[in-house]
Protein backbone atom coordinates (compact mmCIF):
# COMPACT_ATOMS: atom_id res chain seq x y z
CA UNK A 1 0.00 0.00 0.00
CA UNK A 2 1.45 3.15 -1.42
CA UNK A 3 1.99 5.97 1.53
CA UNK A 4 0.75 9.36 1.01
CA UNK A 5 2.80 12.26 2.17
CA UNK A 6 0.38 15.63 2.98
CA UNK A 7 1.94 19.18 3.11
CA UNK A 8 1.72 20.69 5.94
CA UNK A 9 2.01 24.19 6.07
CA UNK A 10 2.56 24.58 9.97
CA UNK A 11 5.24 21.72 10.12
CA UNK A 12 7.25 24.23 7.55
CA UNK A 13 6.64 27.10 8.48
CA UNK A 14 8.04 26.05 11.71
CA UNK A 15 11.03 24.52 10.05
CA UNK A 16 11.70 27.93 8.40
CA UNK A 17 11.15 29.72 12.02
CA UNK A 18 13.82 27.19 13.22
CA UNK A 19 15.99 28.03 10.57
CA UNK A 20 15.98 31.85 11.14
CA UNK A 21 16.04 31.68 14.62
CA UNK A 22 19.29 30.07 14.21
CA UNK A 23 20.77 32.58 11.53
CA UNK A 24 19.52 35.30 13.80
CA UNK A 25 21.62 34.31 16.92
CA UNK A 26 24.18 33.24 15.21
CA UNK A 27 24.42 36.57 13.77
CA UNK A 28 24.10 37.82 17.07
CA UNK A 29 26.84 35.31 18.40
CA UNK A 30 29.32 37.07 15.46
CA UNK A 31 28.52 40.73 16.88
CA UNK A 32 29.41 40.06 20.42
CA UNK A 33 32.73 38.33 19.66
CA UNK A 34 33.53 41.20 17.67
CA UNK A 35 33.03 43.56 20.48
CA UNK A 36 34.38 41.24 23.46
CA UNK A 37 37.51 40.20 20.41
CA UNK A 38 38.61 44.56 19.16
CA UNK A 39 38.04 44.64 23.62
CA UNK A 40 39.92 42.44 24.90
CA UNK A 41 42.34 41.18 22.06
CA UNK A 42 42.04 37.64 20.78
CA UNK A 43 44.04 36.17 23.37
CA UNK A 44 42.38 37.74 26.03
CA UNK A 45 38.94 37.12 24.85
CA UNK A 46 37.17 34.14 26.98
CA UNK A 47 34.08 32.64 25.49
CA UNK A 48 32.31 33.39 28.60
CA UNK A 49 32.58 37.05 27.91
CA UNK A 50 31.55 36.55 24.18
CA UNK A 51 28.34 33.92 25.38
CA UNK A 52 27.40 36.94 28.11
CA UNK A 53 27.18 39.68 25.23
CA UNK A 54 25.36 37.83 23.34
CA UNK A 55 22.92 36.77 26.04
CA UNK A 56 23.01 33.13 25.48
CA UNK A 57 24.69 29.78 27.13
CA UNK A 58 28.33 28.77 26.62
CA UNK A 59 26.82 25.35 25.55
CA UNK A 60 24.42 27.65 22.97
CA UNK A 61 27.97 29.22 21.83
CA UNK A 62 29.32 25.89 21.55
CA UNK A 63 26.26 24.80 19.25
CA UNK A 64 27.38 27.03 16.40
CA UNK A 65 31.06 27.32 16.91
CA UNK A 66 33.63 24.56 18.16
CA UNK A 67 36.10 26.78 20.12
CA UNK A 68 37.72 30.25 19.98
CA UNK A 69 39.34 30.17 16.78
CA UNK A 70 36.87 28.70 14.81
CA UNK A 71 34.60 32.15 16.48
CA UNK A 72 37.60 34.35 15.25
CA UNK A 73 37.39 32.48 11.54
CA UNK A 74 34.01 33.12 11.29
CA UNK A 75 34.33 36.72 12.47
CA UNK A 76 36.96 37.29 10.24
CA UNK A 77 35.32 35.50 7.22
CA UNK A 78 31.83 38.13 8.21
CA UNK A 79 34.38 40.96 7.78
CA UNK A 80 35.67 40.17 4.61
CA UNK A 81 32.43 39.03 2.92
CA UNK A 82 31.28 42.74 4.09
CA UNK A 83 34.45 44.15 2.46
CA UNK A 84 34.44 42.13 -0.81
CA UNK A 85 30.62 43.31 -1.53
CA UNK A 86 30.30 46.89 0.47
CA UNK A 87 27.61 47.58 -2.04
CA UNK A 88 27.70 51.21 -4.39
CA UNK A 89 29.40 49.79 -6.75
CA UNK A 90 28.50 50.68 -10.44
CA UNK A 91 27.55 49.43 -13.66
CA UNK A 92 30.33 48.31 -16.63
CA UNK A 93 28.64 50.90 -18.37
CA UNK A 94 29.63 53.97 -16.15
CA UNK A 95 32.84 55.54 -17.14
CA UNK A 96 35.75 54.45 -15.71
CA UNK A 97 36.89 57.00 -13.36
CA UNK A 98 33.42 56.53 -11.74
CA UNK A 99 33.88 53.01 -11.61
CA UNK A 100 36.77 53.10 -9.72
CA UNK A 101 35.85 56.15 -6.89
CA UNK A 102 32.75 54.14 -5.94
CA UNK A 103 34.85 50.63 -5.49
CA UNK A 104 37.57 52.97 -3.10
CA UNK A 105 34.67 54.47 -1.52
CA UNK A 106 32.29 51.32 -1.09
CA UNK A 107 36.27 49.37 0.03
CA UNK A 108 37.25 52.35 2.14
CA UNK A 109 33.74 52.77 4.30
CA UNK A 110 33.94 48.96 4.81
CA UNK A 111 37.32 49.03 6.16
CA UNK A 112 36.46 51.70 8.64
CA UNK A 113 33.18 50.24 9.84
CA UNK A 114 35.51 47.29 10.56
CA UNK A 115 38.83 48.96 11.57
CA UNK A 116 38.77 46.88 14.86
CA UNK A 117 38.74 43.51 13.51
CA UNK A 118 41.60 44.79 11.04
CA UNK A 119 43.85 45.26 13.66
CA UNK A 120 43.12 42.20 15.30
CA UNK A 121 43.95 40.48 12.51
CA UNK A 122 47.03 41.61 12.27
CA UNK A 123 47.83 41.33 15.40
CA UNK A 124 46.92 37.57 15.24
CA UNK A 125 48.58 37.16 12.30
CA UNK A 126 51.75 37.38 14.21
CA UNK A 127 51.81 34.44 16.10
CA UNK A 128 49.14 32.46 14.42
CA UNK A 129 50.09 30.78 10.71
CA UNK A 130 46.40 29.88 9.70
CA UNK A 131 45.45 33.82 10.38
CA UNK A 132 48.77 35.12 8.73
CA UNK A 133 47.72 32.80 5.81
CA UNK A 134 44.00 34.22 5.68
CA UNK A 135 45.66 37.86 5.87
CA UNK A 136 47.60 36.88 2.47
CA UNK A 137 44.21 35.29 0.87
CA UNK A 138 42.57 38.15 1.10
CA UNK A 139 45.10 40.39 0.21
CA UNK A 140 45.26 38.19 -2.94
CA UNK A 141 42.06 38.53 -3.76
CA UNK A 142 41.50 42.16 -3.86
CA UNK A 143 44.72 42.08 -6.03
CA UNK A 144 42.92 39.72 -8.37
CA UNK A 145 39.79 41.54 -8.41
CA UNK A 146 41.74 44.76 -9.04
CA UNK A 147 44.22 42.70 -12.11
CA UNK A 148 40.77 41.64 -13.53
CA UNK A 149 39.32 45.31 -14.07
CA UNK A 150 42.43 46.71 -15.15
CA UNK A 151 42.27 43.97 -17.70
CA UNK A 152 39.00 44.55 -18.81
CA UNK A 153 39.90 48.46 -18.77
CA UNK A 154 42.67 47.55 -21.16
CA UNK A 155 40.77 45.73 -23.87
CA UNK A 156 38.10 47.94 -23.56
CA UNK A 157 40.60 50.75 -24.60
CA UNK A 158 39.24 52.81 -21.85
CA UNK A 159 42.83 52.83 -20.06
CA UNK A 160 46.42 52.43 -22.23
CA UNK A 161 49.61 52.44 -21.39
CA UNK A 162 49.90 49.73 -18.63
CA UNK A 163 52.11 46.94 -19.52
CA UNK A 164 51.94 44.77 -16.48
CA UNK A 165 48.43 44.86 -15.22
CA UNK A 166 49.30 42.12 -12.45
CA UNK A 167 52.00 44.35 -10.75
CA UNK A 168 50.13 47.74 -11.37
CA UNK A 169 47.04 46.43 -9.76
CA UNK A 170 49.17 45.12 -6.64
CA UNK A 171 51.19 48.27 -6.38
CA UNK A 172 47.34 49.91 -6.21
CA UNK A 173 45.91 47.54 -4.17
CA UNK A 174 48.91 47.99 -1.27
CA UNK A 175 48.64 52.17 -1.73
CA UNK A 176 45.04 51.86 -0.96
CA UNK A 177 44.99 49.46 1.82
CA UNK A 178 48.33 50.64 3.73
CA UNK A 179 46.49 54.10 3.54
CA UNK A 180 43.28 52.50 5.07
CA UNK A 181 45.68 50.89 7.88
CA UNK A 182 47.84 53.60 8.83
CA UNK A 183 44.13 56.39 8.65
CA UNK A 184 42.14 53.91 11.03
CA UNK A 185 44.62 50.84 12.94
CA UNK A 186 47.33 53.54 13.44
CA UNK A 187 45.16 56.25 13.88
CA UNK A 188 46.65 59.19 11.98
CA UNK A 189 44.19 61.11 11.16
CA UNK A 190 41.18 61.58 13.43
CA UNK A 191 38.27 59.12 12.64
CA UNK A 192 35.27 61.42 11.14
CA UNK A 193 33.72 61.48 7.46
CA UNK A 194 36.18 63.98 6.37
CA UNK A 195 38.76 62.33 6.98
CA UNK A 196 37.04 59.26 4.87
CA UNK A 197 36.35 61.93 2.37
CA UNK A 198 40.40 62.89 2.33
CA UNK A 199 41.06 59.34 2.45
CA UNK A 200 38.52 58.85 -0.27
CA UNK A 201 40.07 61.08 -2.67
CA UNK A 202 44.08 60.41 -2.09
CA UNK A 203 42.86 56.86 -3.39
CA UNK A 204 41.09 58.24 -6.30
CA UNK A 205 44.10 60.39 -7.06
CA UNK A 206 46.89 57.98 -7.00
CA UNK A 207 44.19 55.09 -9.30
CA UNK A 208 43.73 57.79 -11.61
CA UNK A 209 47.53 59.54 -11.93
CA UNK A 210 48.43 55.67 -12.66
CA UNK A 211 46.00 54.88 -15.26
CA UNK A 212 46.54 58.20 -16.86
CA UNK A 213 42.66 59.17 -16.06
CA UNK A 214 42.13 62.89 -16.72
CA UNK A 215 38.50 63.21 -15.65
CA UNK A 216 38.93 62.67 -11.82
CA UNK A 217 35.51 62.92 -10.19
CA UNK A 218 35.21 64.44 -6.71
CA UNK A 219 34.63 62.14 -3.79
CA UNK A 220 30.95 61.97 -3.33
Amino acid sequence: MLRTSVYDPHMTNERESRTDRAARRRSEILTAAQNVFARDGYHGAKLTAVAAEAGCSVGTLYTYFADRAALLGAVLDDVEEQMRHPGGRLPADHPVAEQISAANRGYLTAYRRNHRMMALMEQVAMADESVAARRARRADGFIERNARALSRYLDQGTVTGIEDPELIATALSASVSRLAYLTWVEGRFPDSDETLDRVCAAADTIWFRTLGLEDVPASS
